[in-house]
């Protein structure tokens, strides 16, 4: 499982998109290690993934982890649109819309919740609340797997932002992935030592957090 093989998987669906929706899709794993996001999700797990996008990592979730729920959430109704290119019919794989006033969504039920270069495009008053909210609504046990740009990389945030201002036109709120450590470990749950990918010029971690 790396870059190649990822984009490949989604080379049909994407035939189904247009414009920069596809191109986004389709080119994603080689600037986001969605690899190693996939590594910690469980076999059969069930998914929820938040500001899931076009769903493009449910699609390869339920293909390479063989996950038995794929459900997630994204707040641009036109990312959900173009989630109907992956042309799964079933109560297995869903991608709705929602408000940003209506996140983060109940969770209970599902094991596993992924959040996906989110954090980083909430304002920073609101990114701690945030985590604690989602926290609140997953079961115990449940893990939490956030994968983000690493704020400590300074030439390499920078990029990011960049990045967003060009494609999102969002001026974003990198964090580095110690002081989220700390955030969750001050709710009582369980952290991962940080992982620390690049690809590209960007500087992703990745932390898994065990639910109390």
């Amino acid at each position: 499982m790396n870059s190649f093989s990822l984009a490949d998987e989604m080379k049909l669906p994407c035939q189904k998109m247009s414009g920069l929706a596809a191109l986004k899709t389709r080119y994603r794993p080689f600037i986001c290690p969605l690899d190693m996001v996939l590594a910690k999700i469980p076999e059969g797990a069930r998914l929820y993934d938040i500001g899931c996008g076009t769903g493009a990592l449910l699609y390869l979730a339920l293909k390479l982890r063989s996950v038995k729920v794929a459900h997630g959430y994204d707040i641009s109704r036109e990312a959900v649109k173009a989630s109907e290119a992956f042309a799964i019919k079933s109560e297995i794989f869903q991608v709705r819309h929602l408000h940003p006033e209506e996140t983060p969504p109940d969770l209970h039920g599902y094991d596993t919740v992924t959040m996906i270069d989110v954090l980083h495009h909430i304002p920073p008053k609101l990114q701690d609340d945030f985590l604690r909210k989602t926290i609140s609504q997953m079961d115990s046990g449940a893990r939490l797997i956030i994968k983000d740009i690493e704020a400590s990389k300074i030439i390499g945030s920078f990029m990011n932002q960049l990045h967003d201002l060009l494609l999102a036109r969002e001026w974003v709120h990198q964090r580095r992935s110690s002081d989220l450590v700390q955030v969750f470990q001050s709710m009582g749950a369980t952290v991962s030592r940080p992982i620390l990918r690049w690809t590209l010029w960007y500087p992703h971690f990745q932390i898994v957090v065990l639910v109390p």
